[in-house]
């Protein structure tokens, strides 16, 4: 824990700028370093609900500033939620743009599991593509995962990133980029070793990624949940769901996220402590993961090895 306490405090002292694209209530959004050199062309699309465009023109703004060239889908609607097949073609084209070296998606909300359909996986599959986002794209990245396409990573959307602190910013970097981590300290609720891939994303947005056939398989990976905008029984009913279908059942692990924005607190922590003690698999908490200005990126293809202990490290 001192390792990453040290490491934050050092960004935080590093960042003390006024450089920065300025939002509508004079918030600066700084994004110096938020990826990694490899990534030069950003491709922007919104596959689930929509920006406010004065928001997402700030945003935008931003990355310039930051040094990194971004393209805008063509079909990109800021009045109303474009068409599925819209969105999807969005998708696509900014995946299979050689010029793109990551996709951004501009916010979640509600929608992404609508352009599925749509996919091509076949065709995308032939180029390896990296996925930036979360919450409500926690259906497109784990679709993403379970047929094998591309480079699923769950972490800050465009409209996070007027919350992001340097920490996450750049976790964020060292994520995209597979350096080497810092150790994470984390919170045994279930003791024991585990490691291996990662999944998950939003609880209840996850559950029914699960229950629609569209989320990987559990065996062997490392399970992170985060939720937001739900209530504690819409939380221990989207758990008690994945775990009453076997969905857990050969985990690896589970590591829960930030879940603070679901009161009362107390019930929240009563809920993870009943699910960790009916678990078969070791289970942590404190993961700086979900809605919060402190959220650590996750790549789905990256091995997370956490000791009985809860310190986490990625190979």
């Amino acid at each position: 824990m001192k390792h990453v306490l040290k490491w934050c405090v050092a960004l935080v002292v590093a960042s003390a700028s006024t450089v920065g694209a300025e939002m509508p209530d004079g918030k600066k959004i700084n994004l110096q370093g938020a990826f990694p050199a490899s990534i030069k062309t950003i491709g922007v699309v919104m596959p689930a609900s929509i920006c406010k465009k004065p928001a997402f023109d700030t945003y935008v703004a931003a990355l310039e500033e930051a040094g990194y060239k971004v393209k805008l889908a063509p079909r990109l609607d800021f009045k109303c939620v474009a068409p599925a097949e819209d969105r999807a073609k969005d998708f696509v084209e900014m995946w299979m743009d050689p010029e793109v070296d990551l996709v951004l998606c501009a916010r979640g909300g509600r929608g992404s599991e609508q352009i599925l359909p749509f996919l091509d996986w076949n065709r995308l599959r032939t180029r390896k593509q990296r996925v930036l986002g979360f919450s409500n794209i926690t259906r497109l990245l784990n679709a993403m995962a379970k047929v094998s396409a591309g480079e699923p990573f769950s972490g800050p959307t465009m409209s996070q990133f007027r919350y992001c602190d340097r920490a996450t910013l750049s976790w964020l970097n060292k994520t995209i980029a597979r350096a080497k981590m810092p150790e994470v300290k984390l919170r045994p609720l279930r003791a024991g070793a585990c490691e291996g891939l990662a999944c998950g994303g939003h609880i209840a947005i996850f559950r029914e990624a699960v229950k629609a056939g569209q989320a990987i398989s559990a065996k062997g990976r490392i399970v992170f949940l985060e939720c937001v905008n739900r209530t504690p029984e819409e939380v221990e009913n989207a758990l008690s769901e994945l775990a009453d279908c076997g969905y857990f059942k050969d985990a690896a692990g589970v590591v829960f996220g930030d879940i603070t924005a679901c009161k009362p607190a107390s019930k929240v922590e009563e809920i993870k402590k009943t699910f960790a003690e009916k678990a078969l698999c070791p289970v942590f908490d404190g993961y700086p993961y979900g809605h919060v200005p402190r959220s650590f990126a996750i790549d789905f293809n990256r091995r997370h090895l956490i000791s009985a202990d809860g310190v986490m490290t990625l190979e």
